[in-house]
């Protein structure tokens, strides 16, 4: 990602209604297979960002994060979490080290060479009958100014993603749209902001959509995101801005 939006993301995670819903719809994950396992778990964060996420399953066990940014693990450590610099592309991972892996928008990143590749290391790093926890950004139509700043490579399909990871050797779970009840407006605002790729010299400078609203209207998005986590309880959404999906190794 360009450089600002490590700070961007950093000051907006345990605030910002995209996050901390997804992170309750992880947590929800999390807290499950810690009940059924037991025991203290072991759980990686593969591209852990700037740590959020691993502060918060840090509860039921023992948490270490990845990134490919010294930025990211900058970050992520001022949370008080384990957190090193590696590329996922040749991190060499524990044999069945982990019970939960979690990997929360990293495989779309144009840093990430061949996403099947790395689902079939986090394959191995995983306990037989572990956990694995994606999210991913969902649509080649929705493609924006923001994936130039997030440096996105691909945007996937429900039924892509489903292939690449059972091709890597995992049982899916769950695959689910998200954000589905705001796609709508999703959509049309990045149709209509659509930006096609920057020269290089411009890359750089643009930004995310990562930014805090006013507190009545982020209480009111993450109340709707809040209805769809219970509704992902027991249903898979048609339609959506990302998509998450839990798999499993037999």
């Amino acid at each position: 990602m360009n450089s600002v939006e490590y700070r961007r993301m950093f000051e907006a995670e345990d605030s910002h209604w995209w996050y901390v819903g997804l992170h309750e719809l992880i947590m929800h994950s999390v807290s499950a297979e810690a009940a059924r396992i037991g025991r203290p778990l072991q759980i990686l964060d593969a591209g852990c960002g700037t740590g959020r996420l691993l502060q918060l399953m840090s509860v039921y066990g023992d948490v270490e994060g990845y990134d490919a940014s010294e930025e990211a693990v900058s970050y992520s450590r001022m949370r008080g979490v384990a957190a090193s610099l590696a590329d996922l592309n040749n991190l060499q991972l524990e044999p069945a080290g982990y019970d939960i892996i979690t990997s929360i928008d990293v495989l779309y990143h144009a840093g990430i060479r061949d996403d099947v590749d790395v689902l079939k290391r986090l394959y191995a790093a995983l306990r037989p009958g572990g956990l694995l926890i994606l999210n991913l950004v969902a649509h080649e139509f929705l493609r924006s100014s923001h994936d130039v700043a997030v440096h996105t490579r691909e945007r996937y399909t429900r039924q892509t993603l489903l292939r690449r990871v059972s091709t890597a050797g995992f049982s899916p779970e769950f695959a689910t749209y998200r954000v589905c009840s705001l796609f709508p407006l999703i959509a049309g605002y990045r149709l209509l902001h659509r930006r096609s790729r920057a020269d290089t010299a411009d890359v750089q400078t643009i930004t995310s959509d990562v930014v805090v609203p006013p507190p009545i209207i982020n209480s009111l998005l993450l109340a709707v995101i809040r209805l769809e986590n219970r509704l992902m309880k027991r249903y898979a959404l048609p339609c959506g801005s990302s998509i998450f999906v839990c798999a499993r190794k037999p």
